[in-house]
């Protein structure tokens, strides 16, 4: 009987062989995971049934794909659109899933490479990742989304270097009729968050002091009632006295 050659691990493969350890350990769900070559939209079509209590579920692990429109990644040096410093491309995916309760627990593995150009060189970069969960349908309904920098080292005089990360605690509730057969993961590069995650928070608005309370103010003074007016009827003189012993006449009395 002829003894099959033995095929050694590629770098990329090894490196995918890492993250793949990683989910199993430590966990008793399965992990059934298409491996295809580096830039292929590993996921569709596998089957990885979900674990209840450390046992296999009746219920379907969600799918994981590539994002249609973000399986790639460049970043310019500035000049002209030629003038790549590196270029990015996602590969192989893995997942698992296990149910406790009324929610669901996935673990996702994503391997990528980043290429260096013409404008690029050693150094450390930052590659956008996105993850989102997502219930398809006439209505898409986002349920779940998570941002990374991924922190990738290219070592002198290296034309590529491998990646990989690993999201273990995408947790999301199980709907009333436990049908998720239309939940995906979407992985994809996102500049956009990345920019946003470089903005500077706007400052926060500082209180405004409290109101000082203000001093009762003194009542007016009351203004003095002007003198009484004179009076306009005429004056009369007093009538002279009546000599000595004599009386005057009563008052009202005319000769």
């Amino acid at each position: 009987m002829r003894n099959k050659p033995v095929r050694r691990l590629r770098p990329h493969e090894a490196g995918l062989a890492v993250v793949l350890a990683g989910l199993i350990v430590g966990s008793c769900a399965t992990v059934e995971a298409p491996l295809g070559p580096i830039g292929d939209s590993a996921g569709e079509g596998a089957t990885v049934r979900a674990t209840q209590q450390g046992q296999p579920s009746d219920i379907e692990c969600p799918s994981v794909t590539i994002r249609s429109g973000a399986s790639a990644w460049q970043l310019p040096s500035g000049g002209r659109a030629t003038d790549v410093r590196y270029q990015g491309a996602l590969g192989q995916l893995v997942r698992e899933c296990a149910i406790l309760g009324e929610t669901m627990t996935m673990r996702v593995g994503v391997e990528g490479r980043l290429l260096v150009g013409p404008k690029g060189g050693p150094g450390s970069v930052k590659v956008p990742i996105r993850m989102a969960l997502v219930a398809e349908g006439p209505q898409p309904k986002p349920l779940w989304s998570r941002f990374y920098n991924v922190d990738v080292s290219v070592p002198e005089g290296a034309s590529q270097a491998v990646f990989s990360i690993v999201e273990d605690d995408l947790t999301f509730p199980m709907p009333s009729n436990r049908e998720i057969g239309n939940y995906v993961v979407y992985v994809g590069f996102d500049p956009q968050g990345a920019a946003a995650a470089a903005r500077p928070a706007a400052p926060k608005a500082k209180p405004k002091p409290a109101a000082q309370p203000q001093a009762a103010k003194p009542a007016p003074a009351a203004k003095s009632s002007p003198p009484p007016a004179k009076s306009s009827q005429p004056q009369f003189e007093p009538a002279p006295a009546p000599p000595p012993g004599v009386f005057a006449p009563p008052p009202g009395h005319t000769k």
